[in-house]
């Protein structure tokens, strides 16, 4: 499954080897602070934690991410599985 990551723009350069883009949505455009710069990758994974998991991305670096088939960004995680659940 693929996913849209979104992360403040100053972390990219802690993932090399991904593809950012400069990226900030329309509601995001609105807003009258331009401090925050965004940047978004499209990503793989089973589930979000297991792209998050898999490219190493740290989840205190993200901004909003969503299911590339899904319309709305989400904010926040679901609950991380156990490591023994996965299986």
């Amino acid at each position: 499954m693929e996913f849209s990551i979104v992360i403040l723009s100053k972390h990219i350069y802690n993932y090399p080897k991904i593809a950012w883009t400069d990226w900030k949505d329309t509601n995001r455009k609105k807003m009258k602070s331009e401090v925050d710069h965004w940047s978004r990758a499209t990503l793989s994974g089973a589930d979000i934690w297991d792209c998050l998991d898999t490219n190493k991305i740290d989840r205190l670096h993200l901004v909003q991410w969503k299911r590339s088939c899904d319309d709305l960004h989400s904010v926040s995680l679901p609950d991380h599985p156990h490591p023994a659940e996965k299986y």
